[in-house]
């Protein structure tokens, strides 16, 4: 099996939602950020990002006008002449725009920038708890999986019962190599959700892991019970027929994961190096040739166990003569 079993990586949650003028928001500013949730539906997030950019910059710049006769009063100052120009006043849509337009960054390839603004999005309006839950997600897709389980962690401080919050800590915790503690979590998960078809499929790596080989053939069937168009579900499935040793289970269920998600590169790598042992070279070499052109990053690692798999059978050969 290719090491990259999970073959899925963080995923950012869209927290895209239109949002009307109030008392307390520049109607200019709403006008922009609603303009930037368009744009970012309609993937132009270049755009998107500019009219976020806008709704920042004016839902957070002060104006001076009769209003600030008010504001110094309740405020406390009683100098007309006070000025308020040094203070800048952060309105609610200030936090939302950041947290969108950390999603159109990072939909640009801009992790740093997109960080930077969970960051301040975070520092303005603490209870946006989506925002966690995507800088852990950015965290962890920049390899700082420390942080991104502490950003897990303020998550299921602030919502307990937020399954998909434990499971992701759980996956962050298994590519940190904390199995049990990732088990743990992904119990709580289905506690929390017995119907996620995600959620067994997460366990069941961690108990393949484990050695629990039982245990994972039996949440990789719940899972393909519970979603049966979830590629996940029969590639998952397909690693347990692995370690079982039972090929041609495993072949069909690689199989139907390609046919149900034909860009899981690591289900052609696995399917691939299942038909060499078979002696099926010709087919072997599409599979590999197919999982390269999906995933270039997983060169070294297939050849590795192509050469490795290749050994086996002529020792095999050389057993028999």
């Amino acid at each position: 099996m290719l090491s990259r079993y999970r073959a899925f990586g963080p995923i950012l949650l869209v927290l895209l939602m239109t949002v009307t003028a109030s008392a307390q928001s520049r109607p200019d500013a709403v006008e922009a950020y609603n303009r930037g949730c368009q744009h970012y539906l309609n993937g132009d997030f270049d755009r998107a990002i500019a009219e976020f950019t806008r709704a920042i910059d004016l839902s957070s710049r002060p104006t001076i006008n009769s209003h600030d006769q008010s504001l110094k009063a309740g405020m406390g100052f009683t100098d007309d002449s006070t000025d308020l120009s040094p203070i800048i006043l952060v309105d609610r849509i200030t936090a939302l725009a950041l947290s969108n337009r950390a999603l159109a960054r990072f939909r640009t390839g801009d992790l740093k920038g997109a960080l930077a603004d969970c960051d301040r999005g975070l520092a303005i309006n603490p209870g946006i708890l989506l925002l966690y839950s995507n800088r852990a997600a950015l965290r962890w897709a920049t390899g700082n999986l420390e942080g991104a389980i502490s950003d897990y962690d303020q998550l299921i401080k602030k919502s307990p019962k937020d399954a998909q919050a434990y499971d992701s800590r759980g996956n962050c915790r298994m590519d940190k190599g904390d199995v049990e503690e990732a088990l743990a979590d992904f119990d709580q998960a289905i506690r929390l959700n017995p119907h996620n078809a995600e959620f067994f499929c997460d366990r069941g790596r961690a108990r393949l892991d484990k050695a629990d080989i039982d245990g994972a053939l039996a949440d990789s069937e719940r899972a393909v019970e519970l979603d049966p168009r979830l590629a996940r579900a029969y590639y998952h499935r397909g690693a347990v027929w692995c370690r079982k040793n039972n090929l041609d289970r495993a072949l069909a269920d690689f199989s139907q994961a390609i046919e149900l998600d034909p860009g899981l590169a690591a289900a052609y790598g696995n399917r691939g190096l299942l038909r060499l042992r078979q002696g099926r070279d010709l087919e072997a070499e599409r599979d590999f040739a197919e999982c390269l052109k999906l995933d270039p990053t997983l060169k070294i690692e297939l050849r590795e166990r192509i050469k490795a798999e290749r050994t086996k059978i002529l020792r095999a050969v050389k057993d028999q003569i």
